[in-house]
């Protein structure tokens, strides 16, 4: 009988950890996939032993995904083990950070799960010294992968309206003498991310839950329950950030039906300290 593949998927965010299962799960569903929720957790689980890929994010509290893997290259045991970096840093900087520290490879977020099992099998197949085909009958592959379906029709009964949407509890952590929300008097302008492409935008509402941007349709449109990042900068201070996040509504921005211009929400699951307290510096510098 052959030997089983043991994936371990590490990620602070539960949804995102949760899309990276279904997308390794869909191109090998053979394959059994771990999980661990921080950088502690997956040094717990590493040492085990028999792992043979762990996928793991960058900006995780307490033991960062570098961290993680600084550790296990370190350890003679376990330093031969492919690691996948999956960020949404993508710039040239932070790749080249990962892969001298020893990633053996890098995706950003948001990904497409065609992109997912290229990369998975690219680091497999080097790892064991196998085929892509061989690799496929190990992971019982059948060709399913996937991408996102464009979002044809939108969900206009999904309200992107703060006020009206369901509410997440704020985390602790955020100091209450901070500002904890803001809705623009001015046009802001920022950008989403999502596995078609990148889409610019003005910011109508935000608070550390959730954002709600407009836009023009664009070519290619994002999908319900996608994977996306909001990227906003502060020239006040220059600082750029990209919050992890999934898209929970797209509606009609207009009452007519042809309408162009679009209204989204995008619910946030990052909860990286740096990222917050630039919210909230943002909050303040937009906020009409």
């Amino acid at each position: 009988m052959a030997k089983k593949l043991h994936i371990l998927v590490v990620d602070d965010a539960t949804f995102t950890r949760d899309l990276v299962k279904k997308g390794v799960k869909l191109g090998y569903p053979g394959f059994v996939v771990h999980e661990a929720a921080n950088g502690r957790q997956a040094q717990a689980k590493l040492t085990t032993g028999g792992f043979d890929l762990v996928l793991c994010d960058w900006e995780m509290p307490e033991v960062s995904g570098l961290e993680v893997l600084e550790w296990m290259r370190s350890d003679e045991n376990l330093s031969d083990i492919p690691f996948v970096m999956i960020t949404s840093r993508g710039d040239r900087e932070h790749v080249v950070q990962a892969v001298e520290r020893g990633a053996t490879n890098y995706i950003v977020k948001p990904f497409t799960n065609e992109k997912l099992f290229e990369v998975v099998t690219r680091a497999l197949t080097k790892s064991l010294g196998v085929s892509a085909k061989a690799l496929k009958k190990l992971g019982g592959a059948e060709s399913q992968v996937q991408g996102g379906d464009s979002a044809a029709v939108l969900a206009g009964g999904l309200s992107g309206d703060l006020n009206i949407a369901e509410r997440l509890e704020t985390d602790a952590s955020v100091p209450s003498s901070r500002k904890e929300r803001a809705t623009p008097r001015d046009k802001v302008i920022a950008q989403v991310r999502h596995s078609g492409g990148t889409i610019g935008c003005l910011v109508k509402e935000i608070d550390f839950n959730q954002v709600v941007v407009v836009f023009k349709r664009p070519e290619r449109m994002p999908t319900l329950l996608d994977q996306a990042t909001f990227d906003f900068t502060t020239d006040e201070d220059g600082r750029t950030s990209r919050v992890n996040a999934y898209i929970h509504a797209l509606q009609a921005a207009e009452k007519r039906q042809d309408t162009d211009i679009l209204r989204m929400t995008l619910r946030f699951v990052d909860d990286d300290p740096d990222k917050q307290d630039h919210l909230g510096y943002y909050f303040t510098v937009i906020d009409g």
